[in-house]
This record gives structure tokens, sequence and C-alpha cells, in this order.
């Protein structure tokens, strides 16, 4: 299956990932990644393979208008309702009446994804995040354990946010991220930042059984895809503009 991110999709076989793939998509805060996750519930849609997202960090309906934009009917995806309320009270306004969890931990992330296991069976999964499963869980393996599994027998591919900017998340995935068979790592690039240019870039850093290139991608949004940005390009032609003020950047 295709990730749907077009600079990926062209370092990895021309057939995508294999079904039955744990896919972690790590990176920072603000770089993308839930754009980018979206790309493979947008790609399965188009393959009318099916979908579900585990909306951790955002409300459900707030999904179900991300996954309008991205030109999936939302009725045609499980979403979860993982947003979890802290009170009975503020549970029963959010009024959400679709598949929920109850508690936000381990062992109802993946007693909830056994649940769905025939309704998703050969389609994609997001968990938009797993910062705070990650954060609640007393074993980190049992939760990447489980979601590798679910992923193999039932075919799917499995995709898990994860924002490393946090440091005990960054540490508990370091010690397990060995169980994913693909790896995405999406980044500001720091030289670039540190000359005021806040450009993303985007890289397979595993890939597990495949072919695949593991270069740094520069990349940017640009009406609703992912493209690649020709770095070298671009700091030639501010290069011209400034020119006249005596600035230099370097290429």
């Amino acid at each position: 299956m295709r990730t749907g991110i077009g600079p990926i999709d062209e370092q990895l076989p021309p057939e995508g990932l294999p079904p039955g793939y744990f896919v972690l998509l790590e990176g920072p805060l603000g770089v993308g990644k839930t754009f980018f996750a979206y790309c493979f519930v947008a790609s399965a849609a188009r393959s009318k393979a099916p979908v579900a997202v585990f909306a951790v960090d955002a409300l459900p309906e707030d999904v179900a208008e991300t996954l309008r934009r991205r030109g999936v009917d939302p009725g045609s995806a499980v979403i979860v309702d993982g947003f979890y309320a802290p009170t009975d009270r503020l549970n029963k306004m959010k009024g959400w009446g679709k598949a929920k969890l109850d508690v936000l931990d381990t062992k109802a992330v993946l007693d909830k994804l056994a649940e769905l296991a025939d309704e998703v069976r050969g389609g994609v999964v997001v968990i938009d995040s797993l910062n705070e499963i990650i954060l609640r869980a007393s074993n980190v393996f049992e939760l990447f354990r489980g979601l590798k599994i679910f992923a193999k027998y039932t075919g799917s591919l499995v995709v898990g946010v994860v924002h490393t900017d946090v440091e005990d998340v960054r540490n508990a995935v370091a010690l397990a991220e060995h169980l994913a068979d693909v790896i995405i790592q999406a980044e500001m690039d720091p030289e670039l930042e540190q000359m005021g240019l806040f450009i993303r870039r985007m890289r397979v850093a595993r890939a597990k059984g495949l072919q695949a290139s593991y270069d740094w991608i520069h990349v940017d949004i640009a009406d609703g895809k992912v493209v690649a940005v020709d770095v070298k390009s671009l700091l030639r032609d501010l290069n011209k503009r400034v020119a006249e003020l005596g600035i230099r950047l370097g290429v």
C-alpha cells in the first residue's frame, strides 16, 4: 500500500508497504505529522480499503472534518473517540455515539483494535497520537508488540504518530522502536532553521525487508499534497533577491 506521501513513496518500492506492517511516524510538534498520517488514510480510501482513526489528540468531530477535507467520507471510516474526558459530565457533553475508548491505556487500545479487527482487516489504522498512551503505559514493549501483532494478523497497516519532543516519550520509544517495521521521521531542517528558513525534511529511517532510500528529503505541503522542495534552487533564488543588500546565503 502506498503511503500517499509522494516524496516518501518515491523512496519505497513501487507497490508501497506490505500489508501487516507497523509504522511509526516520528517528529516534533508542528512539523505536520498528523497531515502525513492522514495521507495514509486518504491513500487507503482511494484504494477502497477500510480505514480507522483513533482520535487521541483531537475530538472525533474534528477528525471527521479533517477526513472530509482530505476527500474521505467520514461515514466510510471507523473513528474511535480516544479524546479522554476527565469527568463523566464532560464525557456526556461530547455526545459522540460511535466507537470510543472508556480509558486510555495499552489494554483498552489493544482490546478496541481486536474488537474492530473484522472491520479494518486489510486496511489502515492511524493512532494520532501514541504519546498519551505511552505515558500511561507501564511497559511500552507491550504496546508496540500488541500493535505489531494486530497489524500482522489482520494484514493491516498500523500507523502510530509519536511526538518525539516530549523527553519521556522519546526515551520510551527509543527502547522499543526496533519493533516497528517502518519508521518515518519528520523535522525542520536544523541547519536551515539557523538561517531563519523553516523547511521540513523527511526520511525513511527503517524499512524492514524493503529496498528503500534513507536520505532526507525536503518537503512542503501545497494544495493538499506533500511535495519535494529543491533547497539548492531556493537558496540560489534567495541569494539573487538579497544580493543588492550585501547578504550572502550559503548554497
